[in-house]
């Protein structure tokens, strides 16, 4: 059977399929980001403009090996980050400046989280998770799970916050467009559970001028002030931020939100989770569960790649529709609607308290 496809096939027709299969190696990916995570994690974006520096002045300023600095300064124009001028100094290029911490579309902390040796450790152990089931990547290397470990390392801890924040740049934007004829005057007082530093909330908040807002995260998220979203967009006297466990208690809200939350846990957590603000809402409170659904058999989507990230580092999953549903029902809530913004793999889903 084989060679009978490959006799019918052209030539032109296997190069397709063969430089197809090698850009799902990722091996340029593999090493771009190996690369740019070194010259990060070596200062040498804090250091490098757009003024042209030669290896040596680099190495010599953070302490490098001139010779091997230069060869990986030399690898990044090859990514297209820095330009090299005639006298072999280097200089940051418009996508370059991209990897800065400062500069307001930085992807930095994409880089450092998805690049770091702690995700490409646990990621390690994907075929064992796969043949024998849990436990988690983070359990199998680190002995602990990955919330945990986020907690006893700060620095770690700090840019996941960096990848969330981030991943997250677009999404109230999305949301809100999803849920722009929604009519949000019948609520008085919304919730956004595991919130952040209150993105979302903030963009909510700002959109519906009538409206109270809490931000329900981690005490230690909730001490960090100077990062709170609700002052950079005027809404501080409507948005309270609240330290506490979604686990063990919510504030009182009339409606809820949850963004990227239960796709973190398995069943028996989101049961829990979901009970919990079930508790806490009045009975004709409203719920709106924030994910990458997982389409129909066939279907491409960002979620079934994601899913595979959840699988190995936090035990979580990303869901189909029908599998929200259920979580919803088991716990005193009945599914409303499905809300889909026209761009981006998010999808909202409404549920009332039953």
């Amino acid at each position: 059977m084989a060679d009978d496809t490959e006799t019918s096939t052209t030539q032109s027709e296997i190069d397709a399929r063969v430089e197809e299969a090698n850009d799902l190696i990722g091996t340029e990916g593999v090493w771009s980001g190996r690369i740019l995570y070194t010259g990060v994690e070596l200062g040498l974006f804090k250091i490098l403009d757009d003024d042209p520096t030669s290896a040596s002045e680099l190495a010599t300023q953070l302490d490098l090996d001139s010779g091997n600095t230069y060869r990986l300064l030399r690898a990044m124009t090859h990514f297209g980050v820095l330009d090299e001028d005639e006298n072999r100094r280097f200089s940051l290029t418009p996508v370059g400046e991209l990897f800065q911490a400062d500069h307001p579309h930085s992807v930095q902390g994409n880089l450092l989280f998805n690049r770091s040796p702690e995700w490409s450790k646990t990621m390690l152990h994907m075929s064992d998770i796969v043949n024998e089931g849990g436990p988690t990547g983070f359990v199998r290397e680190f002995g602990c799970d990955f919330f945990e470990y986020l907690e006893k390392n700060p620095e770690f801890g700090d840019r996941y916050n960096a990848l969330m924040e981030f991943a997250s740049r677009n999404h109230p934007d999305q949301i809100l467009d999803a849920l722009d004829t929604h009519d949000f005057s019948q609520f008085s007082h919304v919730c956004d559970v595991g919130g952040g530093r209150g993105r979302l909330l903030s963009h909510i908040l700002k959109a519906n001028p009538r409206l109270q807002g809490t931000v329900l995260e981690l005490p230690d998220v909730v001490a960090e002030e100077d990062r709170f979203w609700a002052p950079q967009l005027n809404v501080t006297e409507r948005c309270t931020y609240v330290g506490g466990d979604m686990f063990e208690g919510v504030p009182e809200a009339d409606v809820y939100f949850l963004k990227w939350i239960l796709h973190n846990f398995d069943d028996e957590e989101c049961q829990q989770i979901l009970s919990t603000i079930h508790e806490s809402a009045p009975s004709d409170g409203r719920l709106f569960i924030i994910e990458t659904v997982v389409p129909d058999p066939g279907t491409p989507h960002y979620a079934k790649r994601l899913d595979i990230t959840m699988m190995v580092q936090t035990g979580g999953r990303e869901r189909t529709k029908d599998e929200y549903v259920e979580l919803l029902e088991q716990t005193g809530w009945k599914f409303v609607e499905t809300w889909v913004p026209e761009e981006g793999p998010l999808s909202v889903l409404e549920a009332e308290r039953a």
